[in-house]
C-alpha cells in the first residue's frame, strides 16, 4: 500500500495549483510523509469553498472511543492510512466518510518497491482521500486516508501486493471526487481505475540527490 510520499511544492504554488480559497499549513517534512505524519489535504469547508489544512495520516473516525485492549488511538491509525477502493463504501470504518467527507491528498512522488514515482504530464499528482474529525473534551484530531486501487502494469513490479494509490486524472476528477452532492458508489466508481502506466516515471531511490521545491 501507499505508506511513503513527497511533496516537493510549497504552500502558495499549492494554493494556486489546486485553486484553494484557505491555507492553513505546517512545514513539510524534507523526508517525505509517513504514516500518522501531518499531511496537507484539500477539501470542501462548510461554505463549500477548497481549504488546504494539515491533517494525520491515519483514518480515526468519529466514533472511534479507547478501551482497555486499545488505549492509544494511534494503534488504530496505523490499521487505516490506506483503504481500498473496493470496499471503501461498506467498511464501518471508511463508510461515513467516503459519503461526505472526500478530500484530496497532494503529492509530487511516491514510493513504492524502492522506486520513486512521478507522472510524466504533471507535477503534482492528486491521491483520492476521505477526512474525518475526532475530538473528545481535550483534544481534537483532523486525520485521513488514502484510496488504493489495483496497480497498473509497472507498479505492480514494484508492489508485492500490486496495489497503488487512486490518482485523479484531472480538474474534472476533482470536482467529482469533491462534490457534495454525490454520496454514492455508482457515480465515483470510474475514478478508482489505475492511471495508465505510460503517466509515470519512476527511479530508484538509490539515485536521488535532494529534491528540490517548485
Amino acid at each position: 500500500m501507499c505508506h511513503h510520499f513527497f511533496l516537493k511544492m510549497q504552500a502558495e504554488s499549492l494554493k494556486e495549483f489546486l485553486q484553494a480559497q484557505s491555507v492553513n499549513l505546517t512545514a513539510f517534512a524534507a523526508d517525505g510523509f509517513f504514516p500518522l505524519s501531518e499531511i496537507p489535504i484539500l477539501r470542501n469547508n462548510s461554505r463549500q469553498q477548497r481549504e488546504l489544512i494539515a491533517a494525520q495520516w491515519g483514518l480515526l473516525p468519529f466514533w472511534w472511543s479507547s478501551s482497555p485492549k486499545q488505549k492509544s488511538c494511534k494503534v488504530f491509525q496505523r490499521k487505516t492510512f490506506n483503504a481500498r477502493s473496493e470496499t471503501v463504501d461498506i467498511k464501518p470504518t471508511f463508510r461515513e466518510a467516503f459519503k461526505t467527507r472526500r478530500c484530496i491528498i497532494p503529492a509530487t512522488m511516491f514510493v513504492e518497491g524502492g522506486e520513486l514515482f512521478e507522472l510524466t504530464d504533471s507535477p503534482l499528482m492528486l491521491f483520492a482521500g476521505l477526512w474525518e474529525s475526532w475530538s473528545n473534551d481535550n483534544e481534537q484530531i483532523e486525520s485521513c486516508t488514502i484510496l488504493t486501487t489495483n496497480a497498473n502494469r509497472l507498479i505492480a513490479r514494484y508492489h508485492p501486493k500490486q496495489r497503488m494509490p487512486v490518482i485523479l486524472p484531472d480538474e474534472n476528477g476533482i470536482e467529482t471526487w469533491l462534490n457534495p452532492d454525490l454520496q454514492t458508489r455508482q457515480p465515483l466508481e470510474h475514478l478508482f481505475l489505475p492511471l495508465a502506466e505510460d503517466k509515470f516515471t519512476h527511479r530508484s531511490m538509490d539515485r536521488q540527490k535532494k529534491l528540490p521545491y517548485c
